[in-house]
């Protein structure tokens, strides 16, 4: 797979799901929200070499004295044989973090879709572990919407 296949599986699998999509900021990228029972996801996939990188972040960042209760999970959860793995990020905001959930797909990985459905699918259950997890603060800590 190159970076045009790529660009291509991408936009076969959001158009045979039907999703509404924007292009990202870098070539090639394209993103979706999914609406999840916690909140949304902001999902991108980009073509990279011979590899689509699939990110998912939440719509919300967490308060940064969350942050070894967050980490805890998110080693926790990396430990466990999961569709993505999950990194805590710093945010330009230091009251906050962020968590991002990736996963690198490959033409050796079968199905371009079913692929991203479960990892879709293991990022929602991750962030509703996290939202569970972190009494989310109703200040000024939401995320920008995308759409």
């Amino acid at each position: 797979m190159n970076t045009v296949i790529g660009a291509e599986v991408i936009e076969g699998y959001v158009n045979s799901r039907q999703l509404r999509h924007f292009c990202g900021h870098h070539d090639d990228e394209v993103f979706f929200l999914v609406n999840a029972y916690h909140g949304r996801l902001h999902v991108h996939l980009q073509p990279s070499g011979s590899a689509v990188q699939i990110t998912i972040t939440a719509e919300r960042y967490y308060p940064a004295d969350h942050r070894a209760g967050v980490a805890t999970l998110v080693q926790q959860w990396n430990g466990a044989d999961t569709q993505v793995t999950a990194t805590v990020f710093p945010s330009s905001d230091p009251r906050l973090i962020g968590v991002v959930a990736e996963r690198r797909y490959r033409a050796t990985d079968g199905e371009f879709g079913p692929f991203v459905d479960r990892a879709v699918q293991s990022a929602i259950d991750l962030f509703g572990r996290l939202g569970a997890a972190v009494a989310l603060s109703s200040d000024d800590t939401d995320l920008l919407d995308a759409g």
